[in-house]
C-alpha cells in the first residue's frame, strides 16, 4: 500500500457502540500493517491501548442528550491543532459531527487538507425520533449539509443509505462510497458457544434465548420491543423462554415475570460467548447506518429479525436467507416471526448457519482495504 499518513477525529472510540468497535478495529489493523494511520478523541473514559491513538482529556464534557451512555465533549483546540501539526497528515478523516468532528473539520480547513468522512450515523433520524416535530428533522438536515459540503468523500456503511445521504444531506452522488460491511470474524463466531456461561446469570442453560445488544432507547426501539417480548411470552405456551439484553440497566424486578434479564454492558470474550450462547437476535432500530451487532449475531450463527429501514436489513441476504427484516408498524408479524423462530429449533440453525456463511464473507481486512484505497487517491500526490 501507499505510504501516505491519515488522522481519523472522532467523538466516539472508548464506547459500547458499533463505530467505536469499527474505529478500534481497523487502528489494530493499521498498526499492524505498519501504516501510517492515527486516530485522535477526548474522553475520560478508559480506552483500548493503542500506538495509533491519541486520547485528549475533555476541557467540559456532559452526558449526550437522548444517549446517556455517550459523553458530548469539548476538547482543547490548541491540543487538536498541535496533534495535527506533528502527524503532518495527508488527508483527514471526520468520523463524527461531534465537537472533536468539528475542530478537527476546521483544523483541515485551514490546513487545506482534504477531508474525507463517515455518515456512520443518521443524526437527523435520531434527533427526530426523540423530538417527532418537523422543524428537528429540518435542522438536522441542514446542519449535515453545512458540515459534510467541502468533503472530497463521504462513506455510508450501507446502500439503504445512498438515497438520504444523496437526498437529505445533498452530498455529491459521485463523492459517495459504500464502505464494504466488515468485522473481525476471529472475535465473533459460534465456537465461543459455552452454555456453562449462563450459570453466571442464573439462567436455565436448556431455555430458548433470545438476545437484543445496544442501547435501551427509544431511537433503537427498545421500549417496543420489550413490549413485544411480553406480549409473545404472555400467548407462549412454553415459559422456558427468556429475553437477554446487553448494553444497559434494566430493573429486573420490573420485568423478571416476562423472563427479561439484562446484563449490563459486556465486552471481549464473554460477550462473544453471551452472542454464541443465544438461539436468536431481535433488533428493531431504525436508524442504524449497519448494524454493526446484527453482523456479531449473524457471525455468532444466530437467525436475526430486524426492521426493514436502515442498514441491518441489508445484511441478511436479498432472499431473506439469513432471517426476517419487518416494518416496525407491522407488530403482528414481528409477534407471529418471533413465535415462529423461538419454537423452531430446525430452522434457527438453518437461518443461522445462512448468516454465519454471509458475514464469514465480511472480513474487516477488505473493509479497510476499500477505506484505506479511497484516502490515498484523495490525498492529492502531498
Amino acid at each position: 500500500m501507499k505510504s501516505i499518513k491519515v488522522l481519523l477525529f472522532t467523538d466516539t472510540l472508548c464506547d459500547v457502540n458499533g463505530v467505536s468497535r469499527f474505529i478500534q478495529d481497523i487502528s489494530t489493523l493499521a498498526c499492524q500493517k505498519g501504516l501510517a494511520f492515527y486516530v485522535v478523541t477526548s474522553t475520560a473514559k478508559s480506552c483500548p491501548d493503542l500506538p495509533n491513538v491519541q486520547i485528549i482529556k475533555p476541557s467540559f464534557r456532559t452526558r449526550m442528550p437522548f444517549y446517556p451512555d455517550l459523553d458530548l465533549v469539548v476538547p482543547s483546540y490548541r491540543k487538536l491543532k498541535s496533534i495535527t501539526e506533528e502527524i503532518d497528515p495527508d488527508v483527514v478523516h471526520i468520523s463524527t459531527p461531534g465537537f472533536v468532528g468539528l475542530m478537527g473539520r476546521r483544523i483541515a480547513r485551514k490546513k487545506s487538507l482534504p477531508m474525507l468522512g463517515t455518515y456512520h450515523t443518521d443524526f437527523p433520524a435520531f434527533a427526530y425520533n426523540n423530538m417527532p416535530y418537523r422543524i428537528v428533522k429540518y435542522i438536522g438536515n441542514r446542519a449535515m449539509q453545512w458540515f459534510y459540503r467541502d468533503f472530497k468523500a463521504l462513506f455510508i456503511r450501507s446502500e439503504a443509505y445512498q438515497k438520504i445521504v444523496r437526498e437529505d444531506v445533498r452530498f455529491d452522488p459521485g463523492k459517495i462510497h459504500t464502505l464494504k460491511a466488515g468485522i473481525d470474524t476471529r472475535k465473533f463466531h459460534s465456537g465461543y458457544r459455552d452454555m456453562e456461561i449462563w450459570q453466571e446469570y442464573g439462567i436455565p442453560e436448556r431455555s430458548v434465548k433470545a438476545l437484543y445488544v445496544g442501547r435501551f432507547t427509544k431511537e433503537k426501539n427498545f421500549p417496543l420491543l420489550l413490549e413485544l417480548w411480553k406480549a409473545y411470552y404472555a400467548q407462549s405456551k412454553n415459559k422456558n423462554i427468556y429475553l437477554i439484553t446487553v448494553g444497559g440497566d434494566l430493573d429486573d424486578s420490573l420485568f423478571e415475570r416476562y423472563h427479561i434479564r439484562s446484563l449490563g454492558i459486556k465486552r471481549g470474550e464473554e460477550l462473544s460467548k453471551i452472542y454464541a450462547g443465544s438461539d436468536l437476535f431481535l433488533f428493531p432500530s431504525t436508524t442504524d447506518t449497519l448494524g454493526q451487532v446484527v453482523m456479531e449475531a449473524m457471525a455468532s450463527g444466530l437467525p436475526v429479525i430486524v426492521s426493514d429501514r436502515g442498514g441491518p436489513q441489508t445484511l441478511i441476504g436479498k432472499e431473506r436467507e439469513a432471517g426476517y427484516a419487518i416494518d416496525v408498524k407491522e407488530r403482528a408479524m414481528w409477534l407471529e416471526k418471533i413465535k415462529v423462530l423461538m419454537e423452531d429449533e430446525v430452522l434457527r440453525r438453518e437461518l443461522g448457519e445462512n448468516g454465519h456463511q454471509i458475514i464469514a464473507r465480511m472480513d474487516i481486512e477488505k473493509s479497510f482495504e476499500a477505506f484505506w484505497n479511497e484516502h490515498m487517491q484523495q490525498s492529492g500526490g502531498r
